[in-house]
Parts: C-alpha cells; structure tokens; sequence
C-alpha cells in the first residue's frame, strides 16, 4: 500500500502501541493534512514547516499529496526517528523532520506553516506525551507569543493553517481566508 492511501488507522498500525492511544488527540487526521497541504502547497516547490510535528503524520500525507518541501520539527528525539523510519520506509523523499526547538528555526526560511496547537500540553495534561510533561502556563504563553512574533516576521503572501488552536498566535496582519470543520480547522494568508 502507498503511503498517499493511508487511512488513520493504517497510520495508527504503524505505531508503537502508546502512540496509538494518543493518536486521536495528539496527531493530524488524514482528512485534515490534505485539506490544510492543498491550501498550503499552491505551487511546487513551496516550503512548509509543521511546528511540532509529532509523529510526523501531517508531515507524511502532507508530502505524498503535493509537490511541496515539507519539514517538520519536533522536541522528542523518539518521534523523529519514527518520523524518519516511516518516510524512509515508503520512499517520501520531499520531507525532513528535525529533532530541536522552534526556537532554532528560521521562519524566514519556509513558504507557509502548519501548526496544531502543540503548546497545548503545557497546559492541558490530558493524554500526556511522556512523563516529562508538566503543566506550566508561563511555558505556554512564551511560545504562544514567541510563534506569533516570528509570524509577524515572515513577507506578506505567507499562509498558515491551524488546527484546534485558539488563534493567539496569529498576528493581525493575517486574514482568515476560511475555515472548516466547525471552525477547528482555519486558513490564514498574511496581508500586511
């Protein structure tokens, strides 16, 4: 089976057995990454970032969709391995995870964001990634404001697509093209 076929569960399959369990809150449904890349990857060759990217599940059907350069950047060094295995795995060779903070990423670099809220669990401990997890709400607003500064950086034109966030990151200078899935899911396009 090709990658680009995959259902949720397919990629639920290919999990260790606790990242199953999380899968439904913690991981982009299949149906949502090929919303949010058709909005994204307008053109070949467009560069995409997913801000914490997890298993890299958005990563992988976003690349197998489209002609876009995706890279996705996670914090736990655990998920990027199984990132790379899986794109590996089934040959996707338009996508590279990078295991380190958003931090040390150049925002200035890519086309266009996905981001599904992963500060979310500095916050809400439910459904826990690892035990490192702690509820820290300084944590929290740091990177919300650190994500919307870096937004307000990058040239006009540029698109973000959010999903189950809470739009504190989104600078004013973007415009809510639309929005889908009861308003979970919502596409920006920086105009100013």
């Amino acid at each position: 089976m090709e990658l680009s076929d995959f259902t949720d569960e397919d990629f639920d399959a290919f999990y260790p057995i606790k990242m199953r369990k999380l899968s439904a809150t913690h991981w982009t449904p299949v149906a949502i990454a090929r919303k949010a890349i058709e909005f994204l990857a307008d053109r070949p060759g467009v560069k995409v970032l997913d801000l914490g990217s997890g298993t890299g599940k958005f990563c992988l059907v976003a690349a197998s969709h489209s002609q876009a350069k995706v890279t996705g950047v996670e914090q736990r060094e655990n998920l990027v391995r199984l990132s790379r295995k899986m794109a590996e795995n089934y040959k996707i060779e338009n996508v590279d995870f990078v295991h380190g903070d958003i931090k040390t990423i150049d925002f200035k670099e890519y086309d266009a964001f996905y981001f599904f809220n992963s500060f979310e669990e500095n916050i809400n401990l439910t459904d826990k990634l690892d035990a490192e997890n702690t509820y820290d709400v300084l944590l929290y607003q740091e990177y919300c404001q650190f994500l919307h500064d870096q937004f307000d950086l990058v040239p006009k034109g540029t698109k973000i697509v959010t999903y189950c966030g809470q739009d504190k990151e989104i600078p004013e200078t973007y415009t809510l093209v639309k929005s889908q899935n009861k308003g979970k899911l919502k596409f920006w396009q920086k105009q100013g």
